[in-house]
């Protein structure tokens, strides 16, 4: 967070990170939090939602004003925590940011809109703002003449929003999960700028960066802003393919109200008839070469692999060869394994998504396994073979998300059309990029830019989504527009965020420690590690944290533009206790300062 400068009188004061004090009557009302710890006599602290990197700092000895939506995350933080760790982090299709406090606050009063809260004779008043996250609230009130409200990460300073994946959400009027709702929560972020705007305040403190004396001209820019960038997504909407033309216009009148966008019309050349060499089983597809020997695309289901026993019984084909996994999604791996073993074939997939297929439990991403493949023999990029009459090569094709790969099965026969095996990244109608948690990049060599510059490569080949039934594919010119709106919603976005290179605000994991999930003894040693993708255009310097129990808690790590590098934290487990402890990690670049924003769950043993 940016440090900001205070254009208000004396009594009330700015603090460096993201807090302000009220001082009245030799007492002291904080915004957010004292970092500093300067105010340790301190009565009450105004939280506007449940953020560990905002509220981090409220001294404990305060009363914590908190949204009522949101109060359980306050006062009982470790059963949210250990329903994380329990259920949520695995088959996740709700995807939630976990950016909650780790510990509870001992006095908390829960708020709601239209509540006054009185402190020394100044009424404070409670609006509803959601959008940032569900249960937000803001305090308006009047001091010295002006109209403050305090907003939390409704707004940041300059028009700009923090980052658009903690606005990711279900649709429940439209039947749509948290998993496909790219940002749904734009449509109350929007109500909630706009019940500000109309109270026309003179001064907006947000939790974090300087705060806006203008915010008339700040909040409008930032409406506008953001139907840009929603209309920009919703031109290569992939969901549009499965849920027709009313879903698109019912979900672009959330935000956008009668301006729907023109998607992009559907792949030039759609062929329902499957080649003879390929069947498909729901999400999953066989390659079947004249010699009877098999490779599986996927694996999600028991009802698939009862499938391949049917069809080998009836002599569709004799021998599974291997598994190719597209991507780690528990619906295309949880029964990849047990595949393999039933059939005793190997698992192939890109090297790139090797580690999160092998080891799920180091990452916190949507849809994981619980399910681990340890016997993957993974493929370079471009790695090629040959296989009886076809030719096969790998491709890292980071789409749907980062941690994807895609065949391209080549028919030595002439004549004969090529099939690229692409896993869940596009449909017909775009790009596959509607779950903004899966780490969907806007790098050329790192995300669905890339992928396109694959597809414009072999513009005769046919497109395989496991989830559509009929070979598709994209005449150039489409590829070419789907390639322009990408480009473009680059700089829609850079307007939008406040950082030097906008794939900040689009992926929550480029700081993050790993593994997400271990179990350790307590009093045993072990050990964390950092990971940063430094999204900058420069070469950056990061100051990391750890709050654990290390004897060596800061370290600093270059890292190239472009480029993850890793670095490790011994640790030693306490031994005075047991049950789930949550990490943190705290990480400053620039001019940036984010407190605990990173973490880990370790559950300690006897």
């Amino acid at each position: 967070m940016i440090t900001r400068r205070s254009l208000l009188t004396s009594a009330l004061t700015a603090l460096p990170a993201s807090a302000f004090v009220l001082s009245r009557n030799q007492r002291q009302l904080v915004l957010y939090g004292d970092p500093q710890n300067k105010y340790p006599r301190a009565d009450m602290v105004l939280a506007t939602h449940a953020r560990r990197d905002v509220t981090w700092a409220v001294p404990p000895s305060a009363e914590l004003i908190a949204p009522a939506d949101e109060a359980t995350l306050f006062s009982n933080p470790q059963a949210v925590w250990q329903n994380i760790y329990a259920t949520k982090r695995l088959h996740d299709y709700e995807n939630q940011g976990t950016h909650f406090p780790f510990t509870a606050f001992p006095r908390v009063r829960p708020v709601k809109d239209g509540d006054t809260i009185n402190w020394q004779g100044l009424p404070i008043e409670v609006l509803s703002t959601p959008g940032f996250t569900r249960g937000a609230v803001s305090y308006s009130f009047r001091w010295q003449g002006k109209h403050i409200i305090a907003t939390g990460d409704l707004i940041h300073a300059g028009g700009k929003l923090l980052d658009l994946y903690s606005l990711q959400d279900s649709i429940p009027d439209l039947k749509v999960r948290g998993y496909h709702g790219f940002a749904s929560r734009i449509a109350q972020l929007n109500q909630s700028l706009r019940r500000i705007l109309a109270l026309r305040p003179d001064i907006l403190i947000p939790a974090r960066g300087p705060h806006i004396t203008n915010p008339q001209q700040q909040i409008e820019l930032l409406l506008n802003r953001i139907a840009a960038v929603y209309a920009n997504y919703l031109r290569t909407d992939a969901y549009r393919w499965y849920f027709g033309p009313e879903n698109y216009a019912a979900r672009a009148r959330r935000i956008l109200g009668d301006q729907a966008p023109q998607g992009l019309p559907f792949a030039e050349s759609i062929e329902p008839k499957l080649p003879t060499w390929l069947r498909a089983i729901t999400n999953a597809r066989l390659v079947i070469s004249a010699s009877g020997e098999a490779i599986l695309i996927d694996c999600g289901s028991q009802r698939i692999i009862d499938q391949l026993k049917s069809w080998q019984s009836e002599g569709v084909f004799k021998t599974l060869r291997a598994v190719y996994v597209t991507h780690y999604h528990d619906d295309h791996t949880d029964f990849a394994q047990a595949a393999a073993n039933h059939f005793q074939a190997e698992l192939w997939s890109s090297f790139e998504q090797s580690e999160i297929l092998m080891h799920p439990e180091r990452f916190r991403m949507p849809c994981l396994t619980p399910n681990p493949i340890p016997g993957l023999k993974p493929w370079r990029d471009l790695e090629t073979r040959d296989w009886h009459e076809f030719q096969l090569q790998n491709f890292h094709f980071p789409g749907q998300t980062l941690y994807h790969g895609a065949l391209l099965v080549t028919p030595k026969s002439p004549n004969s059309n090529r099939v690229l095996f692409l896993g869940d990244s596009l449909t017909p109608s775009g790009v596959d990029d509607y779950c903004l948690l899966n780490r969907n990049l806007l790098h050329p060599r790192k995300g669905l830019l890339y992928c396109l510059s694959i597809l414009e490569s072999m513009p005769d080949a046919f497109l395989v989504n496991q989830h559509v039934e009929p070979l598709f594919r994209f005449s150039p010119a489409q590829l070419t527009q789907l390639r322009q709106s990408l480009e473009a919603r680059i700089p829609l976005l850079a307007d939008l965020f406040p950082f030097d290179n906008p794939n900040y605000g689009i992926d929550e994991q480029w700081f993050r420690l790993s593994p997400y999930v271990q179990k350790v003894k307590a009093g045993q040693p072990f050990t964390l590690e950092a990971a940063v993708l430094n999204h900058s255009p420069r070469e950056q310097r990061f100051r990391i944290h750890l709050h654990g129990p290390t004897k060596a808690p800061h370290a600093t790590l270059t890292v190239k533009s472009g480029e993850e590098s890793k670095l490790q934290f011994a640790c030693q487990a306490p031994a005075d206790r047991t049950g789930l402890t949550p990490i943190s990690a705290s990480i400053a670049f620039a001019d940036w300062n984010l407190p605990h924003w990173a973490e880990a769950l370790v559950e300690l043993l006897p």
